[in-house]
């Protein structure tokens, strides 16, 4: 029998909006896939398509012994490691907690997936560890780093850590990290007004969903003990952002003006190239077709094609 049918992973945080697609990834590329969710954010309604492909959903909060009894009893190849507290504002207001979940959970999930014999673990960070000055995600994540990399010197699972940028597509909503696009089109989508902060210059890497995870799977048998930043390489603005939106959905509006936020990455852009060597992967949708295929989502246009 070939090897990748009978491969085992477990995806954590796999009810989350870029858990559910590579769950289905895995799935499509013949893994075994068991999804570990406490879906204190995430949702089963992104499990949809997944569960219909075979996926094993168990609510498991990576913070509990539950854990452990989860990960011993999957004994997965690889472990995909994308359970976080994502939104930068809860963050703030509850750093103790972010801590507890980013930088404690991160431990435990090593820790849980060594003992069950996982060969590799494929951590997925976030460009927000580049903070200027790092709000409590961006600490919390870079604190998982590093422990992760302390660890993974002497031990015999591999691990590779893949941070991409900012990351948009169907099933995204505007409560995350780097959401503007679910932000800006679910404003759209309800007749809201849509707000931009400072003067709407500040650059960002927009990576579609599908690339992102394109780039996860191939981490589970290369890079290992590197880590690497995953995008487009294609620095767009907000204001070209907005007006690149405006002719996916027909968008006419103003945008109402804040002051910048303070601590804003004014510029942000990755360098695909080291990704693309270790990795043998590419970016392929760009902003336009990504921002079409999301704006059918959001209006229910979307093909359901399993």
């Amino acid at each position: 029998m070939d090897r990748a049918v009978t491969r085992r992973a477990v995806v954590t945080g796999g009810a989350g909006f870029v858990g559910s697609h590579l769950c289905e990834a895995l799935l499509r590329a013949g893994w075994r896939v068991v999804s570990l969710d406490d879906c204190s954010t995430g949702s089963p309604a992104n499990l949809e398509r997944a569960l219909a492909m075979g996926v094993e959903a168990l609510e498991v909060d990576i913070t509990t012994p539950d854990l452990d009894a989860a990960m011993a009893r999957t004994r997965p190849e690889v472990v995909f490691h994308l359970a976080a507290l994502s939104s930068v504002t809860l963050c703030q207001r509850d750093p103790e907690r972010c801590e507890a979940v980013n930088a404690g959970g991160t431990a435990r999930v090593w820790d849980a997936a060594r003992r069950s014999g996982a060969g590799k673990l494929v951590n997925v960070s976030s460009l927000a560890v580049h903070g200027v000055s790092p709000d409590a995600y961006g600490r919390s994540k870079l604190a998982a780093e590093e422990y992760l990399a302390g660890q993974a010197s002497s031990a015999k699972m591999r691990l590779t850590t893949l941070r991409p940028a900012n990351v948009y597509g169907p099933r995204q909503h505007g409560d995350g990290e780097s959401a503007v696009v679910a932000t800006w089109l679910g404003a759209m989508v309800r007749g809201e007004p849509l707000f931009l902060d400072g003067d709407g210059r500040q650059t960002r890497d927009f990576l579609y969903v599908d690339d992102a995870v394109a780039a996860m799977v191939l981490a589970a048998d290369r890079a290992d003990g590197h880590t690497l930043e995953l995008g487009m390489g294609v620095e767009t603005s907000l204001v070209t952002l907005l007006g690149t939106m405006g002719g996916t959905t027909g968008w006419r509006g103003r945008p109402s003006r804040r002051p910048a936020r303070p601590g804003d990455i004014r510029r942000s852009v990755v360098d695909p190239r080291p990704a693309a060597g270790r990795l043998g992967w590419e970016a392929r949708t760009g902003l336009d077709e990504g921002l079409r295929l999301t704006w059918e989502w959001m209006t229910g246009k979307e093909k359901t094609d399993l």
